[in-house]
């Protein structure tokens, strides 16, 4: 096992008061405007983060693509709201399944199930970057970031790639009435390499068994982005962080 230098980062955020990314332009971020009308609002910061963490990576596109791997926490198959806005309203005031069925289905887009896809960062990022190699989506909210980030270091540590990219991305804004609290959206993603002679120097990160964080972790949910967020807040303020199966340490003063 080697350890693992996280070389560079990327991090789109909310800043409050507001809940949600300011100023984002998912086609000034690099995405392709042909595939924008199959990405929702998560996909295009997901994939934006990814994109523009492999921009700060010098020397990233030496590595072969087999030995590239991503890694990216999400949330359950979901589309963007107002997608279903129509559909929902036509069901009338109380929730109907005949309803819907009669008058709402109709009025779903017929994308609305692709571009909801859980694994949609993965997808559009690897076939954007070429990247071939060891890789992983985890679905699971709050939990996703942060197994998608240990996987992805026991992979970089065990040698199964050279180059790691790892994060999570999510939108939750108007769900504030199921999670009981304000929610947000967010994208975070890191650039992992072994540790080693040559190396840089610079953040190292450990992995033990992920632990999903619960609701002590800032004020507004983020679900899979939530410790990803946290991360790059931590090393943006110079400060270790450990928690949830994780450890990140600043680079070593000499």
């Amino acid at each position: 096992m080697r350890d693992v230098l996280v070389v560079s980062h990327s991090c789109f955020a909310p800043v409050a008061p507001s809940l949600a990314v300011a100023g984002f332009d998912p086609a000034a971020a690099g995405l392709p405007r042909k595939s924008l009308k199959t990405m929702t609002r998560e996909v295009q910061l997901g994939v934006a983060s990814v994109l523009a963490c492999t921009r700060a990576t010098p020397g990233w596109e030496a590595v072969p693509p087999e030995r590239r791997g991503l890694f990216v926490g999400a949330s359950p198959q979901q589309g963007d709201v107002e997608d279903l806005a129509a559909a929902i309203e036509a069901a009338g005031p109380v929730p109907d399944l005949g309803a819907f069925a009669a008058r709402g289905e109709p009025l779903v887009p017929p994308l609305w199930l692709v571009k909801g896809l859980s694994n949609n960062v993965l997808g559009y990022a690897s076939a954007l970057l070429d990247f071939r190699g060891d890789n992983g989506n985890w679905c699971d909210g709050r939990l996703g970031g942060v197994v998608a980030l240990a996987n992805a270091v026991h992979a970089v540590a065990e040698g199964r790639v050279d180059l790691a990219v790892a994060g999570g991305a999510d939108v939750l804004v108007g769900a504030d009435a199921i999670f009981g609290r304000a929610c947000g959206e967010g994208s975070a993603f890191f650039a992992l390499v072994p540790a080693g002679p040559g190396a840089p120097d610079g953040w190292r990160i450990r992995a033990g068994v992920p632990r999903a964080p619960g609701r002590q972790l800032g004020e507004v949910e983020l679900g899979a982005a939530a410790v990803p967020v946290a991360l790059a807040a931590a090393i943006a303020g110079g400060r270790a962080f450990e928690g949830f199966g994780l450890r990140l340490d600043p680079p070593v003063a000499r």
